[in-house]
């Protein structure tokens, strides 16, 4: 990945090479006065070094979340990589808050949203009717506790599209209702209400597929 002065000594992934390049070990970004401002502030006024932490500490939670929303993670790592250089690159029009991983996850969410679009609008008529390859099955999959993480990820994907997105964000990615609120720009109140709804269906498939891995008695 480019950095953000476009510089190869920057320690930003390279695109292609798809490495990290860090000298120290990761810090901890937290949200609040003495973190999550700080750091957007000392980018703000164009300190290379918080972008570096930033990068350390976001870069495989946000490449997650954008997986979830684009194919594959080269897709998910390029989204990333065009939200930090955008935020690098348009550092002095915004205003440094304390609400740094709302600020980054609702960036990603936005980009990846944008590349989906983008991506299915070129996607040609061979492309949509694709036939897989048929493959040998791995042992592997075929035990009970991969055919369990499947399903669970199959029920999991099954949500309807806004309830799922609120349930990993919570569950997968630990943000707070609070947090998940703004990253989507909806009320805590409908987080709330959407994370039960979310909790009833998968409980419901999951009894389901226990009652069916146990077979009949």
């Amino acid at each position: 990945m480019p950095s953000p002065d476009r510089q190869p000594s920057s320690p930003f992934p390279t695109k292609g090479k798809r490495s990290h390049q860090f000298s120290v070990r990761p810090t901890q970004v937290h949200d609040g006065v003495g973190g999550a401002r700080s750091i957007m502030e000392r980018i703000h006024d164009g300190d290379r070094s918080a972008m570096d932490e930033l990068l350390r500490e976001f870069w495989e939670p946000l490449v997650s979340y954008a997986q979830e929303i684009v194919s594959g993670r080269d897709q998910a790592e390029d989204v990333v990589q065009e939200v930090v250089l955008r935020v690098w690159e348009r550092r002095s029009d915004w205003t440094p808050t304390d609400r740094l991983q709302a600020f980054l996850y609702r960036a990603t969410r936005n980009e990846a949203l944008n590349h989906r679009r983008n991506r299915n609008t070129r996607r040609g008529f061979l492309e949509r009717i694709k036939i897989p390859r048929p493959t040998a099955p791995d042992p592997a999959e075929v035990s009970e506790e991969a055919v369990l993480a499947r399903r669970v990820r199959a029920a999991i994907d099954d949500l309807p599209t806004r309830r799922r997105e609120i349930f990993i964000l919570a569950r997968f990615h630990g943000q707070t209702h609070r947090e998940i609120a703004e990253i989507l720009d909806i009320s805590p109140q409908t987080v709330s209400n959407q994370m039960s709804s979310a909790l009833s269906q998968l409980r419901d498939a999951l009894q389901a597929i226990h009652r069916e891995l146990r077979g009949p008695r």
